[in-house]
């Protein structure tokens, strides 16, 4: 399965490798290398970070912290300490350094090992949590999805992870129950 990116945001994108297919919860982050080519896809990179086992348990225990905290802001709810404990934790590893490029300098986020990668996802979360785009995350309308998104429409109106496919699923189960009912 492809990786989906449609959370307008590295930490809800994040949280999206775990779908929902056939009423059964699907793990896209299956082996190391899935989690590297997830992050890859997801920042336009092409790291050579060799990645473990332990990398991949340390993801899906940010994965779950993150989920946690955005069910808990999407419903008004205070953040669990442990959460915030853990991506405080994990974001604090993230160390920026300085690089020359010709005659010019940038700076860029060491990545070089999974602790890194992780602390980028971490600290993405946390800038969304702090900053007022907070208002703006919101998890799929259909009760059949699990993917949260940063809704950056100019209305502040979008319901839907995507309109290929949960939107157009609950129009046709509309339809499909207006046709019925006459």
């Amino acid at each position: 399965m492809d990786f989906l990116f449609i959370g307008n945001n590295l930490a809800s994108d994040f949280v999206n490798t775990e779908v929902v297919g056939s009423n059964d919860r699907i793990d896209l982050l299956h082996s190391p290398d899935s989690l590297l080519q997830w992050f890859n896809a997801a920042c336009s990179d092409s790291l050579s970070v060799k990645l473990c086992d332990k990398d991949l348990i340390d993801a899906k225990e940010l994965r779950s912290s993150i989920r946690r905290a955005f069910e808990r802001a999407v419903e008004s709810n205070p953040l669990l300490q442990e959460d915030i404990d853990l991506l405080n934790e994990r974001s604090n590893m993230l160390v920026r350094v300085l690089k020359s490029s010709n005659d010019s300098y940038k700076l860029e986020y060491r990545l070089d090992s999974g602790a890194d990668l992780l602390a980028r996802i971490a600290t993405a979360c946390c800038e969304l949590l702090a900053s007022t785009k907070l208002k703006s995350l919101r998890k799929c309308a259909s009760d059949k999805c699990i993917l949260y998104f940063v809704d950056t429409s100019k209305n502040q109106q979008r319901q839907w992870c995507s309109m290929e496919t949960c939107g157009n699923r609950e129009k046709v189960r509309k339809h499909y129950d207006k046709t019925k009912s006459r």
